[in-house]
């Protein structure tokens, strides 16, 4: 396999990994062509990039001044070859996208689906995680856009798209399950299971009137070790209704009274034209939205939500 015009690439991908079978893994080669593309990079630069450690591999000091300049070289060959494609009138490339647990479940498949079926030169490569990580990913170029919500989004570029309601999640035994609608207050005296801080600014937000009072019980890494623990009686949860679709879990979701939202959207990076793959797949995402089985249609003109953000 020739990697040579290839490594600034995989050097990228291991570095965001911290292992050589991992990004391999990721980039379809094999750990000896990834291997071997480092040490070219490594004779290149007249320096290690990486050095080993216990779980993997770290990049060295040097390695650590080469990921931005690398990162703005293939990022500018990336829109190059975007744009020559968008003359000859063809959309391809790699798509990068920031997503999350719910959008990955309820959006992603149909989404992906739509769009390679129209245009079938065009790759994905989605990229898991929290707010901060998608925020991050956009504004340092390892990302193309992310799916964000609205009150996380800071100064990125965004398009609102679905309004997600927020639900109280309980045990089925919970006395709360009982009653059609719960106010805040009703949960003041309860123990709160939340996600780890990047993941649990909806619920915060949710909760913002009494975020003080919020006794906070236990605090875990991901949505479905939390439902886990809701469903065993340890305490209750805010979470959005998108994640809710399909539960696995013995639980019982309740709407707040008034009921309080999180505004779904997807986020660019401000101030500069998108390459014509993301342009063309961000101007496409509505009429595709509305496609899916589930139907999630634009965001009301106004919501509690968005009257409380601004």
């Amino acid at each position: 396999m020739d990697t040579g015009h290839k490594r600034y690439e995989i050097f990228l991908k291991v570095a965001e990994t911290g292992n050589i079978t991992h990004a391999a893994e990721i980039l379809h080669y094999t750990q000896s062509g990834v291997s071997h593309a480092i040490v070219a990079l490594e004779k290149e630069t007249g320096f290690p990039v990486f050095r080993r450690s216990r779980h993997g591999v770290v990049l060295t000091p040097g390695g650590q001044r080469l990921v931005r300049p690398i990162r703005q070289l293939v990022n500018q060959k990336q829109d190059l070859a975007q744009v020559i494609a968008d003359i000859n009138h063809v959309v391809s490339g790699t798509l990068r996208i920031g997503t999350f647990t719910s959008v990955s479940v309820e959006w992603l498949p149909g989404l992906i689906q739509q769009f390679r079926q129209r245009y079938r030169n065009v790759d994905f490569e989605l990229c898991a995680g929290d707010y901060d990580e998608i925020r991050e990913g956009i504004l340092d170029g390892r990302l193309d856009c992310g799916f964000l919500t609205e009150a996380v989004v800071g100064k990125l570029a965004y398009v609102p798209l679905y309004q997600d309601e927020m639900k109280v999640l309980m045990n089925p035994q919970h006395p709360l399950a009982r009653r059609a609608a719960i106010s805040l207050e009703d949960l003041l005296s309860e123990d709160f299971i939340v996600p780890l801080a990047g993941s649990d600014d909806d619920l915060w937000r949710a909760v913002r009137p009494y975020g003080n009072q919020i006794h906070v019980r236990y605090r875990l890494n991901d949505d479905f070790s939390v439902m886990a623990l809701v469903a065993g009686g340890f305490g209750i949860s805010l979470m959005p209704d998108l994640l809710l679709h399909h539960l696995n879990f013995d639980l019982v979701s309740r709407s707040l009274t008034p009921p309080v939202y999180r505004i779904l959207g997807i986020a660019s990076l401000p101030g500069r034209q998108p390459a014509p793959v993301t342009r063309t797949f961000l101007q496409a995402l509505p009429e595709m939205l509305a496609r899916l089985p589930q139907n999630p249609l634009a965001v009301p003109s106004e919501s509690p939500y968005t009257k409380k953000q601004r």
